[in-house]
């Protein structure tokens, strides 16, 4: 069964077929970044390599000129995405979208990847929180054939156990859970290109994602 209020639209031709194990490639990947608004700054667990990472993994995008689709989550009352972020979010082929539902992809964002980026069928994760938003939106786009990873040191909880449970159930729906650094350079491929010397230089001083912990 479908989800309630997401209509089903169907892949563009051209598009690689969905994979368990997809290599990421920065002229077929996008970003979606969920919901990394000041409001959560102290309640999510982690919320300092939340943002280092999603602000990594967004210039990323940028150098790479990889599209970007930014949620806020009823920025009324939860604030605005972040001030780390906000130089990220302005640049490069960005679109941002406020809403209430916990998916990210509500129709505005359908309508942008139906009908502007038919040609993007690997999408990156990053946000809050890992349990909610962060899953739903990574089952939504499984549900309609895209590839997803999630970046394990960008998304984060209130409670470690969500999030630990919340990458495992995304793991089973196919999705690719791995680390900001490993899906950079992963996009790179090659240390000649011409944005490797700037991107690589933040893999140094990182604050501790508690994976492991």
């Amino acid at each position: 069964s479908k989800l309630s209020g997401i209509r089903p639209w169907k892949r563009q031709r051209g598009m690689r077929a969905a994979t368990r194990f997809p290599k990421l490639l920065s002229s077929k990947t996008g970003v979606l970044c969920c919901d990394v608004q000041e409001k959560f700054r102290r309640a999510i667990k982690h919320m300092d390599s939340v943002i280092h990472h999603s602000k990594w993994m967004l210039n990323a995008a940028n150098e790479l000129k990889m599209p970007i689709i930014i949620t806020e989550q009823y920025p009324k009352g939860l604030g605005e995405t972040v001030s780390e972020l906000q130089d990220e979010i302005k640049n490069g082929k960005s679109y941002k979208f406020e809403k209430t539902q916990f998916s990210m992809i509500t129709k505005e964002v359908e309508e942008v990847l139906k009908n502007d980026l038919t040609n993007y069928d690997t999408w990156i994760i990053v946000g809050i929180e890992s349990h909610v938003c962060v899953q739903q939106t990574c089952l939504t786009m499984r549900e309609h054939g895209y590839d997803v990873y999630i970046l394990a040191d960008a998304v984060s909880s209130q409670k470690p156990d969500d999030r630990k449970i919340a990458l495992e159930r995304m793991r089973q729906a196919g999705a690719v859970v791995t680390t900001t650094e490993s899906a950079i350079f992963e996009l790179l491929g090659d240390f000649k290109n011409p944005a490797a010397k700037k991107l690589t230089q933040r893999a140094k001083n990182r604050p501790d994602a508690g994976l492991y912990s």
